[in-house]
């Protein structure tokens, strides 16, 4: 869109805490679209990665195919061409919808409001969307591995008792510890690709909310009032007990992921 900013672009695995950051961020000032789901997330972002991970045989709790696919150069252009062919003017894809509402916010983006978007399989889509918005800015969040594997498992368990079918091999909890690294390497690839890439821990926000809120929002280029600060820092909560027993009871299988260990989330 002629005279829009580059998007900011919050990547992360499941369950990792790219909501909360998403929403105290839109509390700051970026915005996010306008028809979202209950974690802020467009419908359409989500069938548009789920279809083509589908394509190639996999799926966002199953992307090693996905992976092997973009790894090369055939894969990595049919990806990009992809995705640059459901782009469109009206900003469908990114939550916008016609009317008044949706002109206006356009607008805004026309006038160079900050926007951007979190829908985690962003992360596995990452340097292909790096090609069509070559100075996005990735914000990356991350956060315990044992404790993405946990919620992953929490929330499959609650979809299951309303009658969905199981999400492939979630139920196995070292299974949702791989997965979750994998998200953390997708997220590292396209760090190696652009200076605009920051890379947050979930439990740093947790652990001082204001600080590291209003350093990621400097990344991000947002203005702020300190009144909007403290409303953006009073969404994020801290870590849930059973979050914290999952990683104690856990916490020696990281040993095996030196990027965990780079993270300081593995135990010694």
């Amino acid at each position: 869109m002629k005279g829009a900013r580059p998007p900011v672009i919050i990547i992360g695995a499941h369950r990792s805490g790219t909501t909360a950051t998403a929403r105290a961020l839109k509390l700051l000032g970026l915005q996010i679209g306008q028809h979202l789901d209950s974690h802020d997330e467009v419908r359409a972002l989500q069938n548009l990665h789920e279809t083509y991970l589908r394509s190639v045989g996999s799926a966002w709790h199953n992307p090693q195919a996905f992976l092997a696919s973009i790894a090369t150069p055939s894969g990595r252009e049919a990806v990009a061409k992809y995705l640059e062919g459901h782009l469109d003017p009206s900003l469908s894809l990114f939550g916008y919808a016609a009317g008044l509402t949706g002109w206006w916010l356009k607008r805004r983006l026309r006038l160079g409001a900050p926007w951007g978007w979190k829908e985690p399989r962003t992360t596995l889509f990452g340097t292909s969307w790096l090609e069509l918005f070559p100075d996005a800015r990735f914000l990356h969040i991350v956060r315990n591995p044992l404790s993405v594997a946990a919620s992953i498992q929490r929330r499959e368990r609650e979809f299951q008792a309303k009658g969905d079918t199981p999400s492939g091999r979630v139920h196995d909890f070292e299974y949702c510890v791989e997965l979750a690294m994998t998200y953390v390497a997708a997220g590292e690839a396209v760090a190696s690709q652009t200076e605009h890439y920051r890379r947050v821990r979930f439990e740093d926000i947790q652990t001082d909310p204001a600080g590291q809120l209003r350093t990621t929002a400097g990344f991000c280029r947002l203005q702020f009032t300190d009144r909007q600060m403290q409303r953006a820092a009073a969404t994020i909560r801290p870590t849930q007990a059973d979050t914290l027993r999952s990683v104690s009871d856990n916490g020696a299988l990281l040993s095996r992921y030196p990027m965990a260990v780079k993270l300081g989330y593995a135990v010694e």
